[in-house]
C-alpha cells in the first residue's frame, strides 16, 4: 500500500488492506491441526470484511461482493 498515491486508488487500497489482513491469518493456519478449513475460514472472514467496506463507499463494488453463499 505505501506505493499507491494518497489520492484516488481507494479501491486498490481496500484490496491491499484485505490481502494484508489475510497474510497473518494464513500464517497462523499453517500451525493449525486442520489448515485447509482454517484457511477457508480466514479467507471468507477477510472477504466478508472487504465486501462490507466496499458497500460502505459510493463507488462501484468489486464484482465478487455481489455474490452470496458458496458463489
Amino acid at each position: 500500500t505505501p506505493l499507491l498515491p494518497r489520492t484516488a486508488f481507494a479501491h486498490l487500497r481496500r484490496q491491499a488492506a484485505a490481502l494484508d489482513a489475510l497474510r497473518p491469518r494464513l500464517n497462523a493456519c499453517c500451525h493449525h491441526h486442520s489448515p485447509l478449513p482454517c484457511a477457508r475460514r480466514a479467507w471468507t472472514d477477510v472477504l466478508d470484511g472487504f465486501c462490507t467496506d466496499e458497500f460502505g463507499v459510493k463507488t462501484r463494488q468489486f464484482h465478487c461482493c455481489r455474490r452470496h453463499g458458496a458463489a
